[in-house]
């Protein structure tokens, strides 16, 4: 190559010295000329041999960043990416190269768990790629691409990204790429808890690989397994499992091995057989020391054996391996799984008698909880904002219901007068009964108690309030609320005049309870229950439960403007009844301070019913701080005579 540039320019040169000779110009011209032709001659010498020498150095970089890769040195490796990276990003003349660079790259940033940077360099790969116009490289751009999202909890652009991957793969050879990507979509499907498509890309994806004869032939077999163990197949995902350990090596093949106990334990703890599975997780640890990347193998397995160990009533060794692998699960695990983990958490230190712990956990879970509405609710925004305003006929619809919407205020604002003339009239009426109620039952002191701990009119109120707004818009939800009210009233007033209730009917009444807030809150109120069983056959002090509820609504969350919350537990603990209530509180001191005289006689009045019907039966517990109310309600479980 250099040979012709010199070429060239010394032909250039001889016809222009040509043309001055004709001219008859001096001798120096001559001169000037071949000095030129030396200076130019050597500037393209050396522009060449700095390219080649360039190349060289670039490819030898790469060399070395693919061992270091290889050894495991990610920390040496992402020193010279940076250095090459530099402050503008990377370039080569050769686009090839220049991909193979970002490529090592994003998996250095994935490995070491930097999933929003490996991301960014995905979608510059992703770039390349489409300007070289090369279907392979655009397939395996799209699918790091997808997987950098699914890791950072971008799960419906992931699976976006891996459908255009296999778009672009449809054209080429590859099948074992192709079935590589159908279970990259099983997996995202799989996080999106939609068990049906996920079995379904999984068993495609074993079967092109069956038809290929791959080698890995196992390793796949495994997903289509888990997906089984997540649909609820476990008889059939227990024999395959149990097939494919008798089909292999351990000593050959030691992760397979690995995973293969590691769905056995998830297979056993789906059947509620605790102790089974905490004896296959316990079989893992033997080949640790043969697995190349053991750290992921180990957390999933530990934080395994801590949720069946909590299972088993052992809070101390699921502490143990809690603790052990908390750090790291709140840096690698996805979306789903770290929601199971923070309630593990405030589980086991709660039992413990952690209350430090416990309610650290619980706000830990509620900012988790936060975080991913919130971030639900900006996609939506985003959703609604492209929506209506592609086109001026759908802002034109979307002024006709805002004008609807007015209409309605101003019918609300013409009717207001009335409901509250129907809303006073049925308070009276509901006063005037409670005092009937109190005093033909004056000599007996629980009767007393039990009628102070009824619903609050206020509740009423607003109940009547949405139950009228729902009637206006024609909601269809308007009869389930007044059947709802319906039966609230009809157990308070007809069926708590005996000193035992049935406690199933008691916890079905804090469940129409729930639904009747849940208008009046919507979204802005987040509630949990977790029953544990069918309470029927046992008995419970008529309404000892609800004012509890009652108490976390009107003094917790009403109080806050958004982002509340209540979680309520029930369970049995061999003879005894646990009830749980925990709820968000203003931090704000003043509105602390605020203690209604409803809010006192409802707590004290709790606590003296326990003391006449419960004596020496019971524990009561009220754990607070800055912004977190907990009441716990500890009694002996009757069963019906």
């Amino acid at each position: 190559m250099a040979v012709y540039w010199l070429h060239c320019i010394f032909v250039n040169y001889t016809n222009l010295f040509a043309l001055m000779s004709r001219m008859k110009l001096k001798r120096i011209s001559f001169l000037f000329i071949f000095f030129c032709t030396i200076c130019s001659t050597s500037q393209a010498i050396n522009r060449h041999f700095a390219i080649q020498e360039n190349q060289v150095k670039i490819d030898n970089t790469l060399a070395q960043l693919e061992k270091l890769v290889k050894a495991g040195q990610l920390d040496s490796a992402e020193n010279i990416l940076k250095q090459l990276y530099g402050t503008h990003g990377f370039s080569s003349p050769d686009k090839a190269k220049e991909y193979q660079f970002y490529k090592l790259y994003n998996y250095v940033l994935f490995k070491k768990s930097r999933f929003l940077e490996a991301k960014k360099i995905a979608a510059i790969m992703l770039e390349l790629s489409l300007d070289m116009k090369d279907p392979d490289m655009i397939a395996g751009s799209y699918y790091i691409l997808a997987s950098s999202q699914k890791k950072s909890g971008e799960l419906n652009k992931a699976a976006e990204s891996i459908t255009r991957a296999l778009k672009a793969a449809e054209n080429l050879n590859n099948e074992e790429e192709k079935a590589k990507y159908y279970f990259l979509l099983s997996d995202i499907f799989f996080d999106l808890r939609d068990t049906r498509k996920s079995l379904f890309y999984s068993s495609k994806a074993y079967g092109i690989l069956k038809d290929c004869g791959n080698p890995d032939l196992m390793k796949a077999k495994l997903t289509v397994i888990l997906s089984e163990i997540l649909s609820g197949q476990l008889a059939s995902a227990e024999r395959h499992l149990r097939e494919a350990e008798r089909n292999i090596d351990p000593k050959e093949q030691p992760l397979i091995a690995a995973k293969i106990h590691l769905q056995l334990g998830h297979l056993y703890f789906e059947k509620k057989q605790y102790a089974h599975a905490i004896e296959q997780l316990n079989q893992i640890p033997q080949y640790y020391k043969f697995i190349d990347n053991k750290s992921e193998m180990q957390l999933h397995t530990e934080m395994s054996m801590a949720e069946s160990y909590i299972e088993l009533k052992d809070y101390k060794k699921a502490g143990y391996y809690y603790e052990k692998n908390i750090n790291q699960a709140l840096k690698e695990m996805d979306v789903n799984d770290l929601k199971i983990i923070l309630q593990m958490g405030f589980k086991i230190y709660e039992a413990l008698g952690d209350s430090a712990k416990t309610i650290d956990y619980l706000k830990k879970y509620a900012a988790f909880i936060d975080s991913v509405s919130r971030t639900s609710m900006q996609k939506a925004v985003q959703e609604t904002e492209i929506k209506y305003q592609t086109t001026l006929k759908e802002k034109a619809i979307s002024d006709q219901k805002l004008q609807l919407i007015n209409k309605d205020l101003e019918l609300q604002k013409k009717n207001r007068y009335l409901i509250y003339g129907f809303s006073a009239l049925f308070l009276l009426l509901l006063s005037a009964l409670i005092v009937y109620l109190i005093y033909r039952n004056r000599n007996q002191a629980i009767e007393l108690s039990l009628l102070k701990a009824q619903i609050h009119p206020h509740f009423l109120f607003n109940t009547l309030n949405n139950l009228y707004a729902l009637s206006i818009s024609k909601s269809d939800a308007a009869p389930g609320v007044v059947m709802s009210l319906s039966s609230i009233l009809r157990y308070i007033l007809y069926e708590c005049n005996t000193l035992n209730a049935d406690l199933q009917k008691e916890m079905d009444i804090i469940a129409e309870y729930i639904s009747l807030e849940k208008i009046r809150y919507g979204d802005g109120l987040e509630v949990n229950t977790y029953f544990d069983r069918d309470f029927t056959g046992y008995t419970v002090a008529p309404l000892l439960l609800l004012p509890l509820v009652e108490n976390a609504y009107k003094h917790g969350v009403s109080k806050l403007e958004k982002d509340s919350w209540i979680n309520i537990e029930a369970k049995l603990k061999g003879d005894r009844f646990v009830f749980k209530i925990s709820n968000n509180k203003p931090i704000n001191k003043n509105v602390l301070q605020q203690k209604t005289i409803y809010g006192n006689i409802g707590l004290k009045n709790i606590k003296k019913r326990l003391a006449i019907i419960y004596p020496k039966q019971h524990k009561f517990r009220i754990t607070e701080s800055e912004d977190v109310f907990i009441v716990t309600l500890e009694l002996v479980a009757k069963r019906k005579v």
